[in-house]
């Protein structure tokens, strides 16, 4: 009984989560981010057992063999999608309670940080449809348990946490290099003067980890050839060094789909990627990275103030508890260990990229180290921020919420209208990057086309996009509005097809 009433924050919360999402569901349900599309086909594939397009290298599977199982009971893709992750945003609120209560949190912070978490992933839930939120769930699993009394003393607590973090893997790579890395680091301070017990536990751990993780990591190895954890590291570092990919030999302007059955390239772009390059490949290349980490510094304070405005507070606190006579109360015994976490977290980012999804798995301990900052303090300020700091914390999703009201049910109507037109072929177009670009790659999945990827250069021209379309044997140019138009080589423009749909113009290329 006094566990249920200790935890009665989240199960209310949970309600209320659960009942905003089934309000607003209708209106989010077809907003799909391009990762999105990716992780949904690759889910329709393992629950068709087409296992060796399934398995794929930088789409991490956990959530998308959890949405199979869904598909396989006759449910939709999208709804299963979207059930999936409200489970790990259940978890995500469950292991925030967890770390409240484990930190003494005031009960009225605690309920109203468990209000605003309801909230907050309501947006988190639609915003990324796949893998965070399992991954921050599984990751801030494996911390609390660290936390937990006597761990390093617990043999079966060390197992759960590697099975766990096995698990956070799945749901996101990321976590593998980050699980190894929190591990060893948090055992350390974790163990204190017993070095040999920190060795001990962390190798146990982090083998243990290794060993369940290998089936997969096999399975990788059988269909890229390569020894790797997963393709999305090596791909994303090389990306966002140079500012765009490199292509492989006999890609020019249209970049073909994965499978003759993708939506697009994007399914797995490892096979239109050429030559990966890395920092360490030239003196050049050195030198961009450092630029690259500038940028991201950048980036990652833009995201810091995306998820409250006290978020870069609390990192400044915890990375100099000396700058203040509260944070360097705070900031010791366990609460250390939370504070290296929270530091250790972003690192990985800081040589790729950042949005605030990013730092999702940072959300429970910055809430839980700024309300003890809070507690700590007298007076006016600490009446203002129980109020405040649970608030600035819904700013930003409420702006991302407004802003895809609805986005995407154009495109579901469309696909719907271009099914009743019979139209079976290919298609290309040549979209302006940002709105445009993501309309029709959602128009690809949800009508179950082949989209030819258009490789945006400054240099093309029609001569050069009506080569690869022939080359393909591409027979429709789709224009929405915000995407160019193609002529042919005398300055005609291709036949339109009579199609009655508003949002959509179709002009046939080859008869």
């Amino acid at each position: 009984m006094d566990t249920l009433k200790r935890y009665m924050p989240f199960f209310t919360s949970v309600m209320l989560m659960y009942v905003v999402l089934l309000i607003i569901y209708p209106h989010y349900q077809y907003f799909i981010d391009p990762d999105g599309i990716a992780y949904l086909t690759i889910s329709q594939r393992y629950a068709s057992g087409d296992m060796q397009k399934a398995i794929n290298g930088y789409w991490s599977p956990w959530s998308c063999w959890l949405t199979a199982s869904l598909i396989k009971q006759s449910i939709s893709a999208i709804p299963a999608s979207v059930i999936i992750n409200t489970l790990g945003a259940t978890g995500f609120l469950y292991i925030s309670q967890s770390f409240f209560l484990k930190f003494n949190i005031i009960h009225k912070l605690q309920c109203l940080l468990n209000v605003t978490l309801a909230f907050f992933l309501c947006y988190a839930v639609f915003w990324q449809s796949f893998d965070d939120l399992w991954e921050c769930f599984f990751l801030l699993s494996t911390l609390r348990l660290m936390l937990a009394d006597n761990f390093m003393k617990k043999p079966a607590l060390w197992i759960v946490t590697s099975f766990i973090g096995t698990l956070a893997y799945f749901a996101k790579a990321y976590s593998f290099p980050f699980f190894i890395l929190n591990t060893i680091v948090c055992l350390y301070f974790i163990s204190k003067d017993n070095k040999g017990a920190w060795l001990q536990v962390s190798l146990i751990i982090i083998l243990t980890m290794v060993v369940l993780s290998h089936p997969w990591i096999v399975a990788l190895h059988d269909k890229y050839g390569i020894c790797t954890t997963s393709t999305a590291g090596p791909l994303n570092m090389s990306w966002y060094l140079v500012g765009h990919p490199h292509w492989k030999a006999g890609i020019d302007l249209l970049i073909p789909p994965a499978y003759p059955d993708s939506p697009y390239y994007w399914e797995d772009p490892w096979f239109a990627n050429g030559v990966t390059l890395h920092f360490w490949s030239s003196w050049h290349l050195l030198g961009l990275q450092f630029v690259r980490i500038g940028l991201n510094t950048w980036k990652f304070l833009v995201s810091n103030l995306q998820l409250s405005i006290f978020f870069p507070v609390v990192f400044i606190m915890v990375l100099r508890p000396k700058l203040h006579d509260i944070a360097r109360s705070v900031v010791s015994g366990e609460v250390r260990i939370l504070a290296v976490s929270f530091i250790l977290f972003p690192l990985g980012y800081v040589l790729i990229n950042f949005e605030s999804r990013y730092l999702w798995y940072m959300l429970p301990l910055a809430m839980t180290i700024g309300a003890l900052l809070i507690q700590n303090m007298d007076g006016i300020s600490r009446k203002w921020l129980i109020i405040a700091f649970p608030v600035t914390f819904l700013i930003y999703p409420t702006w991302c919420m407004a802003k895809i009201y609805d986005e995407g049910a154009n495109e579901y109507k469309t696909a719907q209208q271009l099914k009743q037109l019979n139209i079976k072929c290919a298609f290309t177009a040549m979209p302006k990057p940002g709105i445009a670009a993501q309309r029709i790659e959602r128009l690809a999945y949800f009508s179950g086309y082949q989209y030819y990827y258009s490789n945006s250069r400054k240099d093309i021209t029609e001569k050069d996009v009506l080569r690869d379309i022939r080359r393909y044997h591409v027979k429709y140019f789709f224009v929405y509005s915000g995407s160019d138009l193609i002529k042919d080589g005398q300055g005609n423009v291709f036949p339109e097809m009579d199609t009655h749909i508003s949002e959509l113009k179709i002009f046939l290329i080859e008869p």
